[in-house]
């Protein structure tokens, strides 16, 4: 045995180092086993499923754990390290397909949450692609933010101006509305929030527009207002025509890794925008500051299969605690 091997056992046999290599040791495979439990029982648990609003952070978690466990001389702190760090990239493995590479006419989609009491008005103007925008869809709107955004004449035209009676969404478009309507208001289990449908007309063409924001999952009771919600958007997505030409934006408050997610995205065959890999977080805490990268894909644009993806970008911060969804689009 030589002098390092020897040290190494001498250290191993202190009581106290005993115990904390116990304890790393039992946190790793705890991690492991509630990151899995998480993802199989997300589909009918509550906290299950919160569980999807901080995978990074997670995964964060679990590369902590692995390099204390390599630091470690001991086989059984190690392979609980790779234990923690698989469990937490597999959420990642099960993310939904991309929308797809289409030719076509290029239209941009800005969808953004401005945070209600947030006045930055000038600051979300001043983005460019906000300002060249041909769809916006923004949701928690107030009556200044509405009038600001009209009477910049960016867009010729806009959605009822009742914000109160569409849980506070609002769309401005330089394409014609031909038409609105509420989804499902005969709804009762919803919290009182209901998707909105535009008919837009592109060159000619209808291009149909939902405008979405779910009810905030903070409570068990609220977390199945979210659920009935998307159901009521999944079946009306189902209703379209085939071959119609959808686009889904808005606050969904919905993780990239939630099971209703992927359970609308495959009861459509629609696509989102996000990329499978690394969804880019969207919603984050301002006690942050602008540590915006620490948040949670919750905002996003959906599409039917008819509708190719370009491009998508993230915003900068302008005062919300949300990021502007910017997604380049192709209409065939």
């Amino acid at each position: 045995m030589n002098a390092m091997q020897a040290w190494h056992r001498r250290r191993h046999g202190h009581p106290l180092l005993k115990a904390c290599i116990l304890v790393l040791v039992a946190a790793q495979f705890g991690f492991a086993a509630a990151q899995v439990l998480s993802v199989l029982l997300a589909p009918y648990v509550w906290l299950a499923d919160l569980a999807n609003f901080i995978r990074l952070h997670l995964l964060i978690g679990a590369a902590g754990l692995m390099v204390l466990g390599l630091l470690l001389p001991v086989r059984l702190a190690r392979i609980g390290g790779v234990l923690a760090l698989v469990s937490a990239l597999l959420p990642y493995l099960l993310l939904p397909l991309p929308a797809p590479q289409l030719g076509g006419t290029p239209v941009t989609v800005v969808s953004a949450n401005v945070l209600v009491g947030n006045p930055n008005i000038a600051a979300f103007m001043a983005i460019p692609h906000v300002a060249g925008a041909e769809i916006l869809v923004l949701q928690e709107v107030t009556p200044d933010w509405q009038d600001a955004l009209a009477q910049s004449g960016l867009w010729s035209f806009e959605s009822d101006r009742n914000l109160r009676a569409h849980s506070d969404m609002k769309v401005f478009s330089r394409f014609e509305i031909a038409g609105e309507r509420t989804v499902s208001p005969e709804s009762t289990d919803t919290g009182g929030r209901h998707p909105r449908r535009l008919e837009l007309r592109v060159e000619g063409r209808p291009v149909i527009l939902y405008a979405v924001h779910t009810q905030t999952p903070r409570s068990l009771p609220m977390w199945h207002e979210r659920n009935a919600y998307l159901r009521d958007l999944a079946e009306a997505l189902k209703s379209e025509r085939p071959g119609a030409q959808v686009i889904v934006a808005g606050d969904w408050n919905t993780p990239s890794w939630s099971p209703f997610l992927s359970d609308l995205l495959a009861s459509t065959g629609y696509r989102t925008t996000e990329s499978r890999w690394w969804p880019l977080p969207t919603r984050f805490s301002v006690r942050f500051g602008e540590l915006t990268q620490l948040g949670s894909p919750i905002d996003r644009i959906v599409i039917s299969p008819d509708v190719g993806l370009e491009s998508v970008v993230t915003g900068p911060n302008y005062g919300s605690n949300h990021l502007p969804v910017i997604a380049r689009l192709t209409l065939p």
